[in-house]
């Protein structure tokens, strides 16, 4: 078929919409635009050399998932982050991670360890090596195995439905606390550990006190955010 026929310029506008909806997510999530940063349109299409039509587009998308929020006069800004919403976030994680380790330790093959071990083993050089995003990426990486081998559909539909707001949060322990990565590593090891054993009550035990320490320190770092973030507003 033609490119430059009528699916052509259809098909890259797809996904030149996608792209900057993925990236300005990805911006969101990672920190770059921070909590209650406002988000200028125009300063996203220059930064991002593109219209600013699918700029818009993009952000109605993270309106409806509430990753940007619109305030009374019709401008954006980042959602801001909350101690309620982690917390409300990282139970239901807790219980949902927990069940989906339970499965996944009843359920995991010879290869599906050798592929938990190299996990644990990269997560582990990772902190040992002080690259704190390193260890949540590949920490992710461990828990997305787990819910392929542990087959619950709607447990991981459900996981995946708050991953965004999840990850918002999840990273921000981690990479901002060095405490906290090597207690990650730790926490990552006896999980594989348990799974090796075939021991699946104390696989989800590990894992509903693995979400909950991320959690306490997430909690931990918002309030230092919000803290600080009051202290600049009285300024």
């Amino acid at each position: 078929m033609n490119p430059s026929g009528p699916i052509g310029p259809i098909a890259r506008r797809v996904s030149t919409k996608d792209y900057v909806y993925f990236e300005i997510k990805k911006r969101i999530i990672e920190g770059i635009l921070e909590p209650n940063q406002s988000i200028n349109e125009e300063s996203l299409a220059s930064e991002l050399n593109i219209s600013r039509t699918p700029i818009r587009e993009a952000l109605q998308r993270l309106e409806i998932e509430e990753l940007v929020i619109r305030l009374p006069n019709g401008r954006l800004k980042v959602a801001p982050v909350s101690v309620q919403e982690v917390e409300e976030l990282f139970h239901v994680r807790s219980l949902l991670e927990g069940l989906v380790a339970r499965e996944a330790a009843i359920k995991a093959s010879d290869e599906d360890i050798d592929v938990l071990r190299r996990l644990t083993d990269q997560i582990v050089k990772a902190y040992e090596e002080d690259r704190r995003g390193d260890v949540v990426h590949y920490g992710s990486e461990f828990h997305h195995y787990l819910y392929r081998i542990s087959g619950n559909r709607t447990a991981t539909k459900i996981l995946n439905q708050l991953q965004d707001h999840i990850s918002r949060y999840r990273r921000i322990g981690p990479i901002k606390h060095s405490e906290r990565s090597k207690k990650a590593a730790e926490e990552h090891k006896e999980m594989f550990e348990a799974i090796v054993r075939r021991d699946p009550d104390l696989v989800e035990r590990l894992m509903r006190e693995h979400i909950l320490n991320s959690m306490k320190a997430a909690v931990r770092t918002i309030r230092e955010h919000l803290q600080q973030q009051e202290t600049d507003e009285d300024k």
